[in-house]
């Protein structure tokens, strides 16, 4: 059971690394077709860690009933 557990979170932190590489690259293409002057790798970590923010403040964050 324990192997199970790992296989699913091997799993899901590729998921994760590849949806951050894809938030990043759409980073990049939107600052290219802006100014292209900018830091393209700059805006690639930004796309990059802002999808870690996002999966953080999903585990985070709990509904809260009044």
């Amino acid at each position: 059971m324990v192997a199970f557990w790992i296989l699913v979170g091997i799993i899901a932190l590729a998921i994760v690394i590849a949806v951050g590489i894809l938030c990043g690259r759409i980073c990049t293409e939107i600052i290219r077709d802006k100014n292209s002057a900018m830091n393209e790798v700059l805006w690639f970590w930004f796309g990059f860690v802002f999808t870690w923010i996002a999966v953080l403040l999903t585990i985070v964050v709990q509904n809260t009933k009044k």
